[in-house]
Order: C-alpha cells, then sequence, then structure tokens
C-alpha cells in the first residue's frame, strides 16, 4: 500500500516544516562531500583568534616555572589548592566543568552539523575554547529539531532534569568550596584584588580567565536559538535569558538548562 503524507491530515503547519526541513537536510548530506559548504562564522572565528594569540604570547612572555607552580598546586589539592585568589580556584575548575552545560546546549543539534560536538567538548575539559572554537567556528544554527534526532545520551541525560539540577549543584558547589561566594559577598574588593594580583602575574592565570569568559559567552549566544527549539519565539525575552546567563559565570548556564522548556515531542 503507498502511503501519501497530507501536510492537513497532521496537527499542523510545525509538523509539515518540520518534515520539508528534514527532507531538504536529507537531500543536501547526500548530494555535498563532507567538506563542502563549510563556512566559517567570524563570531566564533575571532574568539578563537584571540583565545590562541594571547595563550601564545602570555606563555613565551612570563617567566618560567610562573604557571607550572599553580598547575602543581592544583594537582596536589584540586578543591583547595590554596594560590592565593580564590575566585580564580573557582575560575579554574569551572573550565573542567563547563563542557556539561555547554554540551545541554550543542548536542541537540548535533545530528546537523559537519564536525560530531562530541570529541571537542570532551576536549574542553582540558583545552576550554581551544578545543571547542574549532568546532564552534564552523557550526550552522539548528532552530528546529525532533526527538528522535537526538542521540541516546543527549536524550536522556543532557535532557533529564534531574542530571540538569545535579549539575547546577555541581557547579554552584565549585563557588561555596572555593570561598569566592562568600568573597564577593561580604568583601568582593580584597576577593576581586587577589585575583587580579594572580592573573596579572601568571601566563595560566589570564589565559584561563579569558578562556572561561569566552565559554560563557559562547554558551550565552546558543540560548536564544536553543529557546527556539523548544517554542519561544520572542527575541527579546531570549536575548534577556541569554544575558542573564553570565551573572554568575558557568552556574547560570546549567541554571538556564535546568529551567528551560522540554523539547516537544510530535
Amino acid at each position: 500500500t503507498k502511503r501519501i503524507f497530507n501536510p492537513s491530515s497532521r496537527s499542523p503547519q510545525i509538523s509539515y516544516e518540520r518534515i520539508q526541513s528534514k527532507y531538504l537536510r536529507a537531500q543536501t548530506d547526500e548530494s555535498d562531500g563532507f567538506f563542502s559548504n563549510i563556512t566559517i562564522n567570524p563570531i566564533y572565528a575571532i574568539p578563537y583568534l584571540l583565545f590562541v594569540a594571547v595563550g601564545t604570547y602570555m606563555t613565551n612572555a612570563e617567566p618560567t616555572g610562573a604557571s607550572n607552580e599553580l598547575i602543581q598546586k592544583f594537582i596536589a589539592d584540586p578543591l583547595h589548592p590554596n594560590l592565593g585568589s580564590s575566585l580564580f580556584e573557582t575560575v579554574f575548575n569551572c573550565l573542567g566543568l563547563v563542557g556539561f552545560p555547554l554540551a545541554c546546549l550543542i548536542m541537540p543539534g548535533a545530528k546537523f552539523q559537519k564536525f560530531n560536538p562530541t570529541p571537542f567538548l570532551i576536549g574542553s575539559a582540558a583545552a576550554g575554547y581551544g578545543s571547542l572554537g574549532l568546532m564552534m567556528t564552523t557550526r550552522t544554527p539548528v532552530p528546529t529539531v525532533e526527538i528522535e534526532d537526538l542521540g541516546w545520551f543527549t536524550k536522556n541525560v543532557l535532557e533529564n532534569k534531574i542530571f540538569n539540577w545535579l549539575l547546577f549543584a555541581a557547579l554552584l558547589n565549585t563557588y561555596i568550596l572555593s570561598g569566592s561566594g562568600l568573597g564577593l559577598l561580604t568583601d568582593a574588593g580584597t576577593t576581586l584584588s587577589d585575583f587580579q594580583e594572580l592573573i596579572s602575574g601568571s601566563a595560566l592565570g589570564l589565559v584561563s580567565t579569558l578562556d572561561l569568559a569566552i565559554l560563557c559567552l559562547t554558551g550565552a549566544s546558543l540560548v536564544p536559538e536553543d529557546l527556539e527549539r523548544r517554542g519561544v519565539t520572542d527575541r527579546t525575552k531570549a536575548s534577556a535569558i541569554a544575558a542573564s546567563t553570565l551573572l554568575l559565570p558557568v552556574v547560570g548556564l546549567a541554571l538556564y538548562s535546568a529551567l528551560r522548556p522540554s523539547l516537544e515531542q510530535d
């Protein structure tokens, strides 16, 4: 029996548009080679070049062994390395975890990217934007997805609210364990002064801070697209929500993932 799709038989317009979009994508995938139609997105490429340039310059300019001393202290005691700046301890620990909230934003559209984001997200735990930036420079927006477009891990873990809230708690704890959260509330001047002193004398300090800033801005830039996938089309509202994730770096992205609407299942 031959099955014929009748757009008026399903609810409607959105379902028809999604099917049409998937059909066009499938046609494009079949006709294009792997490296064809790759475009460079300057919004993500420029920060990547900046990150590499600053990292290279600072590494060559700093006194020998300055960053290695900080690394050895982190290896000896990751939770309480006693670096002289509680805020930088938070920055460094967040760098190892920021890939998770970013994955919540990136992986729903992973199926339609030229490069699989998974290895770049895993690499970001060690290399930060030095890894993720390679993929982001060629990433294309995916404002519409269906549940069947998601991989198992994305569907069952990254979209799981229990996981999202546990991730939020873990990231919030980085501010608590280091003491930076209390320090910012009770003595922000001293906390920021200690932070400024550390990053001004260490390539690791400055580059790590720049790295986390770029990663948080990258996450915020993906929020409007993620909300559009979930039926929120008000761009002003979406932009305001995106900006709010920057109020508490990294933790804001995790909180957004926990509070965002679930993907609709047709």
